[in-house]
């Protein structure tokens, strides 16, 4: 029985350490690929074309994936805070747009004390834009469901699907028609993240 005793103690406490050592920060980077900033792309091309650019408009993003960086802090109880900054953009040629989101979450790991767990996030994000055609921008609503893999490990992993809210709106042209001449100055609001699906490497 004391032996029975002991072992129960012992496994006791283990789980308990093991439940204090969840709590703390993480930090990381990954890839992320972005479903709108195609969008911007589009708009730049339009416009440099109203503006006289007819024969070929240069407007180079390989791919719309950028990298982000991730810090979070996650307490026994599942709770989490979030930070990330990114991915980041860079719209090079014939014209140049700079695009880089902060944002900050509250969110729950379901299964804090397990080695995979599935989590939910929501809070603020705000995107720092610069550009030929950059008018304003206005934060909005950030909202993520992820896993995170190897949580007990030194090298971690997470996936990520995240919908972003904020908007950023650009000068741009409103016509009468796709031929005609007579067109206005207007200012045109993009939801140019809209979808996200990360991965990141953490430690």
């Amino acid at each position: 029985m004391k032996v029975l005793g002991a072992i129960a103690i012992a496994s006791l406490m283990f789980a308990m350490s093991a439940a204090h050592a969840e709590a703390g920060w993480r930090f990381g980077l990954g890839p992320s690929y972005v479903s709108g900033i195609e969008d911007v792309t589009d708009l730049y091309e339009y416009n440099m074309e109203l503006e006289g650019y007819y024969d070929e408009v240069d407007v180079d993003m390989l791919l719309p994936v950028g990298i982000a960086f991730a810090a979070d802090y996650h307490w026994s109880s599942g709770v989490r805070l979030d930070f990330g900054i990114g991915p980041f953009f860079l719209i090079a040629g014939d014209a140049d747009h700079f695009e880089m989101p902060i944002s900050g979450t509250v969110g729950y790991s379901f299964l804090p004390n397990s080695s995979v767990s599935p989590y939910v996030r929501a809070g603020l994000v705000h995107h720092f834009v610069d550009g030929d055609y950059f008018a304003s921008a206005d934060p909005g609503l950030l909202a993520a469901a992820g896993i995170d893999f190897a949580r007990s490990n030194t090298v971690k992993f997470t996936f990520e699907v995240a919908m972003d809210q904020s908007e950023v709106a650009f000068d741009s042209y409103r016509c009468t028609s796709p031929f005609s001449f007579s067109c206005r100055d207007t200012t045109i609001k993009l939801n140019t993240y809209d979808v996200l699906a990360s991965l990141y490497v953490k430690f």
